[in-house]
């Protein structure tokens, strides 16, 4: 049977399936980020090499006959660890965009919401390899309703909270704990040692849907203006692109609208009021499912077929909301 890898690599994630042409799972790895906006050459390294090695552990000289690559980071690293494991025949860059269109609705055409560690909105087109988008600006010069940008925003709010000009937040209480802060200066130091402080900003994602499940008003309030930033840079695109109304459907990925309900729901509210009828879809798979997803309908499997088998075939890999 042939062997097909499977492979997505981002800021917060590296993750990898390998499996045969009857879809069944041979091997799998998940490790850290690999995106040197948000961590070191050396530590994107290193989780290379840990995911990898969980795919294929002792072997050596497996043969692949398509490689299925996601991947924002140094790829020729990607490329050179894999040969110590394996020989492919044919590899297919697919971008991150339309890997998220794949696994998220297993559609060809359509607008991609991604708030991940970063954040961009793309326009998907099946007959182009370039894809429109707004966003891609790193979490400095832009990433708004992103992990990294949530992130930084409630570090801010609590900063504000303890200096007295900000409101308290609970956001403050959890990150104390999560950290086993002492002295709150601390942060300075966990922050600005990190290796990856973008990533660990991002990570913080979680501390902050915990607040706003207690009620916390900075959490919640952090959270809308995400929801309403992604609103408004998707509104952007589809004006600027004049996206037409049968391309106007939405699939949101990454992991930043998993940190409260809020954040989905604002961005599907401010889409409503300027697209009534819009479609705006949460997505079924991981980015990681692009390739199985792309195999299947290659094979001219109807959706909703497709969508059961892989449900069936990879269950650790459907999104659970």
């Amino acid at each position: 049977m042939g062997k097909i890898l499977s492979v997505d690599g981002g800021g917060s994630k590296l993750s990898a399936v390998l499996f045969d042409d009857a879809f069944r799972l041979l091997g799998r790895g998940r490790s850290g980020g690999v995106n040197t906006n948000h961590t070191t050459p050396e530590n994107s390294r290193a989780n290379i090499v840990d995911c990898l090695g969980q795919v294929f552990g002792e072997k050596s000289s497996v043969y692949i006959d398509r490689f299925y690559v996601v991947f924002i980071g140094p790829v020729n690293i990607l490329y050179e660890e894999l040969a110590k494991h394996a020989t492919v025949g044919e590899i297919v860059p697919l971008h991150e965009a339309r890997a998220g269109l794949l696994a998220g609705a297993l559609w060809e055409e359509g607008i991609l919401a991604l708030a991940g560690t970063g954040s961009d909105i793309f326009y998907v087109r099946e007959e182009k390899t370039l894809n429109s988008l707004v966003g891609a600006w790193g979490p400095i010069l832009g990433d708004q309703g992103s992990g990294a940008w949530i992130g930084q925003k409630a570090l801010r709010a609590v900063v504000a909270g303890i200096e007295g000009w900000g409101e308290p937040t609970l956001i403050h209480d959890l990150i104390r704990r999560e950290w086993k802060l002492e002295k709150d200066w601390e942060m300075v130091r966990i922050i600005h040692g990190s290796v990856a402080p973008f990533r660990l900003a991002a990570s913080l994602t979680s501390l902050v849907g915990e607040a706003a499940r207690a009620d916390d008003p900075v959490a919640l309030n952090i959270l809308r203006k995400a929801g309403l930033l992604m609103a408004v840079q998707t509104d952007c695109l589809i004006r600027r692109q004049n996206i037409p109304k049968p391309y106007r459907r939405v699939v949101c990925c990454g992991g930043a609208w998993k940190t409260h309900p809020s954040m989905f729901a604002v961005f599907c509210e401010r889409l409503q009021e300027l697209y009534p009828g819009i479609s705006v879809d949460k997505p079924w798979f991981e980015h990681v499912m692009a390739g199985p997803a792309l195999e299947m309908l290659r094979q001219q499997m109807p959706v909703r077929q497709a969508r059961q088998s892989l449900s069936e075939r990879f269950p650790d890999y459907v999104i659970h909301w």
